[in-house]
């Protein structure tokens, strides 16, 4: 049978702790700021104003505000004991008639508020004052007592719930006796109180929990003899199996070592510490059949109990003690214990969680238990419970994860011990996946890198040695230990290289790369292919994250000098190669260790980008081995300065090549590289490099750009498979959203337009062609004709009398059919790819010239990047292209103007300028848009302040310009907006010397 949960008294000071589950939270919406109430004495037959205040006060002492309580609580004392005191029959009224009538009652918080004002009346009528003989007589324990029997005593015809009303009265009246500190001057008072509260626990079972209760806080003011006094009554009363009757003998046993014990069930000792199997028993409430005929085992609650029973906390004190006092054997007698008690309690897997969480909380006083509570069927069961909503447990479970969490976020140093548990022992290395929750990724977050080999060694010991029957299990683990490590890395804060990130470089990006490219023969099952790969695509997207500068180059070129990869299947051409690079690259490094400044960051980029390839060749990519010859080409000019065989060839534009192959591939490390580099030798860049960039600008953003580019066919097999899935993945996919076109219309469409719509004319005629051959391919499988052929002759179907052999031959067909279908590529897909591609590309060079225009402002080059960015805003279907380019404009116009005035008077030729003047003028004319607008006049406004600050007498020619294409505008032969010549005048009157 259900019940309503008391609330238990709080208002006063107690001797022990009460059970947690007594409490009841106060709602906000009754939190008051403090009354005055009227203190004076009560009158015996109150009227008027003095029953008014009477009523009052007892209505706050119900309120369910504690502060309100405590108030009218100390109000009523005041009326009733202060001074001088009431008459007797004032305070027995006020007794009989309101406060312990008032414990029947179930409105608000009447129960916790009454039993208050009779405790406080109780230790003043029998307590050190004693009252009731000095000066209220007629008041005895015995009168007193009787008037909350009779005030709590159901009677007629009541409900249940009234019936248990007057229940909780009695149970919270004999704990006002026992919390007023007055039984044991006379014993006889403790006994009846006790008699009490032996019986209600036995008429209401489901109270035993809180009559046992009752008697541990008596505990406490007891004396040897009244504690073995009441043991006994324990015993005979058939609790001493109870969950109250273990806590009763541990507190009495802590109380008074020496005292003596029935010898059952729990020995002379009375430590039922020392009875595992009775103990289990006890507290999960289960009784055997002898105990039941012994009459050892008391009767079960019979109700649930959300929570956790106060015998708990006691025994786990109980092992808390030993622990701290460092008793022998402390921690196998706890294991002992909680196999017995929690993991093996199949019928009490609630309370199993409910302990569980207790000693996680408590990480001062169980920190040497905490593995034992990570139990096989403990953690199974949390495990079962947790990934499936609908079970009955679902909540409890994901409240034990929650607790583990916050647990060792507050002591960081159980990650340790905790860890493991989880993800080896009895727990699964895909546990979050598993469980569906987020609690390794929780934990390994709150790594703080002062235990970094720890914590690795952890994440590494279930992958090595994987037993024959879990084979496919040690693919699955060490996939996932690439997934931690690089979660680990990500943590990190790249700005700056300190002692707290070493870890990093020590600890972490070796064992990354021990598995991605060396042999290691503990490892069973040995590591595939596919796992190598795996962490070599991890290795590179923790590169993607610590290099956030140059200074990051140390992380790939120590890790590479380290490195053996005896799993790397190398030639003797290759290992030459690979030697020489390595050789180059230490080169580099010292160099760069000897400069200072922006003068080694030369040599660290090419370190830098030599450690790219050695990688990028150990991983058996086809272009490595070139791409290291390029580097050559451009250490012996770049750094060496020296001539080569190949003296024609201009290294920086080697250099643009390479960098612009790394960027047109979908990787973040090869992206941030490739800034990195192109901002270390961008002074180098010469006309050549900036053309090879500008030409992919200029580029179709379709297929047929893709391969103009690229030089492929248009079904290249080498392209890329990229999945999105893998969240680890060093892949970087650029969304641009190429499918909205910009606001303005191009007035001058460029052929970009018609190769697009022929690529898609010629997509859908190869796509009808291929229907085609699918429904020829089908008809003759099926003996049957094509739809169009269908509407010219009749036929019967061919199937119908088939056997089963000739059934099976036709699904094998089909099979097949279908089969060389999807191999052949889907043309429109095919063509939305590279649209992508070349989007993603653009958009990736164009990070490369903001980066040039805002360091380059004054190099007379970066003015020529201006009539291709323009082009670009004009042509480009792709919005998030054009807003890129003009903000590029306005980055190299802001950066020119805040550089110095003599800084910004480079050497310029001034016929070029005006040149460039005109060509941007004329771009002007051929989009009518707000926003190229805008772009067009910043670079005109541009070009001519490079002119104004070279010669100031130049002037004269821009105005010209100007002049010649406001003619134009006026007289209607060319479309501009207005605002381009307005800015033109705002220029000129900011320059004006007046």
């Amino acid at each position: 049978m259900s019940r309503k949960r008391k609330r238990s008294i709080q208002d006063t000071p107690v001797t022990a702790t009460a059970p947690p589950k007594k409490q009841q939270k106060t709602p906000a919406k009754y939190a008051t700021p403090p009354i005055s109430l009227d203190a004076s004495p009560f009158v015996d037959n109150p009227k008027g104003s003095d029953l008014k205040r009477e009523v009052q006060l007892y209505d706050l002492l119900s309120s369910e505000d504690s502060a309100q309580r405590l108030l009218a609580a100390n109000a009523i004392v005041s009326g009733l004991l202060g001074e001088d005191g009431v008459e007797e029959s004032t305070l027995q009224r006020h007794l009989e008639r309101r406060l312990f009538r008032g414990l029947a009652s179930g409105r608000k918080g009447a129960r916790l508020g009454f039993s208050v004002v009779i405790t406080e009346i109780l230790g003043q009528l029998f307590g050190l004052k004693n009252l009731a003989q000095d000066k209220y007589a007629g008041l005895s324990f015995e009168k007193v007592l009787g008037f909350l029997v009779a005030k709590t005593k159901p009677e007629g015809d009541l409900s249940g719930q009234e019936e248990k009303d007057h229940a909780l009265g009695l149970l919270f009246g004999l704990q006002s006796f026992v919390r007023a500190k007055i039984l044991f001057r006379e014993e006889v008072h403790w006994n009846i109180i006790l008699g009490k509260l032996l019986d209600l626990s036995k008429k209401k079972p489901w109270m035993r929990e809180e009559c046992g209760w009752v008697i541990v806080e008596a505990l406490a003011q007891m004396e040897q003899a009244q504690a073995e006094f009441t043991i006994k009554e324990l015993h005979d009363a058939g609790l001493s199996l109870s969950p109250e009757g273990v806590g009763v003998w541990l507190t009495a046993r802590n109380r008074f070592p020496d005292m003596k014990f029935p010898s059952k069930p729990w020995g002379q000792s009375g430590n039922p510490l020392e009875h595992l199997k009775s103990l289990g028993k006890a507290l999960k409430e289960s009784s055997s059949r002898d105990d039941d005929e012994k009459g050892q085992q008391a009767k079960q609650t019979g109700n649930w109990n959300p929570q956790l029973h106060f015998v708990w906390n006691i025994v786990l004190e109980q092992y808390a003690k030993g622990l701290k006092n460092e008793a022998h054997g402390i921690k196998s007698d706890f294991e002992n214990f909680w196999k017995v008690a929690v993991d093996a309690s199949r019928e009490r897997k609630f309370w199993g969680f409910l302990v569980f969480q207790k000693v996680v909380q408590n990480v001062e006083l169980y920190s040497k238990f905490l593995p034992t509570v990570f139990s096989h069927n403990l953690v199974r069961c949390l495990i079962n419970h947790v990934q499936e909503k609908d079970r009955f447990l679902n909540r409890a479970a994901e409240k034990s994860l929650k607790v583990v969490v916050q647990s060792v976020e507050e002591n960081p140093q159980i990650l340790l011990v905790i860890l493991p548990k989880i993800i080896g022992g009895n727990g699964m290395y895909n546990f979050d996946k598993v469980t569906k929750t987020k609690t390794i990724e929780k934990l390994l977050a709150m790594f703080d890198g002062s235990n970094a080999k720890e914590v690795v060694n952890i994440l590494i010991e279930p992958t090595i040695a994987v037993s024959s029957s879990e084979g496919r299990d040690a693919e699955m683990r060490r996939q996932m230990l690439g997934d931690y490590l690089l979660n680990l890395i990500r943590r990190v804060e790249t700005t700056e290289t300190t002692e707290e990130t070493t870890w990093v470089k020590h600890e972490v990006l070796p064992r990354l790369a021990h598995f991605a490219y060396s042999k290691d023969k503990s490892c069973t099952p040995e590591v595939s292919e596919k796992t190598r790969t795996l962490f070599r695509n991890r290795l590179m997207s923790a590169f993607a994250h610590l290099l956030s500068d140059l200074n990051g180059v140390s992380y790939p070129c120590d890790l590479l000098l380290a490195l053996k990869p005896d799993a790397v299947a190398m030639d003797s051409g290759i290992m030459e190669a690979k030697d020489s690079a390595i050789s180059t690259m230490q080169k580099l490094l010292k160099k760069a260790k000897k400069s200072s400044g922006k003068d080694k960051s030369p040599y660290q980029a090419l370190a830098l980008l030599y450690s790219l390839a050695i990688f990028q060749l150990y991983n058996g990519e086809p272009e490595a081995v070139s791409i290291l010859e390029e580097l050559k080409l451009c250490y012996d000019k770049l750094i060496k300065h020296k001539e080569s065989e190949d003296s024609d060839v201009e290294a920086s534009e080697v250099l643009v090549e390479l960098l612009l192959s790394f960027i047109s591939k979908p990787s973040a490390l090869l992206r941030k590289v490739t800034q990195h580099v192109f901002s270390a030798f961008m002074g180098e860049i010469t006309a050549g490099g900036l053309k090879l960039m500008t030409d992919v600008l200029d580029s179709s953003e379709g297929l047929r750009g893709q391969q103009g580019l690229f030089d492929q066919e248009q079904d290249d097999e080498a392209q890329m498979d990229v999945d999105d899935s893998d969240l680890g993945s060093d892949v970087e996919v650029v969304d641009l959203d190429g499918d909205k076109g910009l606001p303005h219309e191009h007035l001058d469409e460029d052929s970009d337009d018609d190769n697009e719509e022929e690529d898609e004319q010629e997509s859908e005629a190869e796509d009808d062609e291929e229907a085609k051959k699918l429904d020829d391919a089908l008809a003759k499988a099926l003996g049957t004709h094509r739809l169009a052929q269908d509407l010219q002759e009749e036929h019967s179907d061919s199937d119908a009398d088939m056997t089963d052999s000739e059934m099976m031959a036709l699904d094998s067909k089909l099979v097949e059919i279908f089969s060389q279908r999807k191999k052949i590529p889907n043309k429109k897909q095919e063509h939305k790819d590279a649209k992508e591609t070349m989007v993603n590309f653009k958009a990736r060079v164009l990070d490369l010239l903001e980066i040039y225009v805002k360091k380059q402002a004054t190099n007379p080059l970066a003015f020529e990047l201006l009539i291709p960015l323009l082009q670009l805003t004009r042509t480009t279907k792709t919005k998030q292209l054009a807003e890129k380019s003009h903000n590029i404009i306005l980055s190299f116009a802001k950066s020119f103007k805040s550089l110095k005035k003599a800084e910004r008077a480079a050497e310029i030729n001034s016929s070029e300028q005006i040149k460039l003047l005109k060509a941007i003028h004329q771009e002007a004319t051929k989009d009518y848009s707000h926003m190229f607008a805008k772009a067009t006049s910043t670079a005109s406004l541009l070009v001519a302040s490079s002119l104004y600050n070279t010669d100031e007498g130049s002037v004269k020619e821009v105005a010209t310009v100007y002049r010649d294409s406001q003619v134009k505008w006026v007289t209607g032969e060319v479309t501009i907006q207005a605002a381009f010549f307005v800015e033109w005048v705002n220029w000129c009157q900011s320059h004006a010397k007046s």
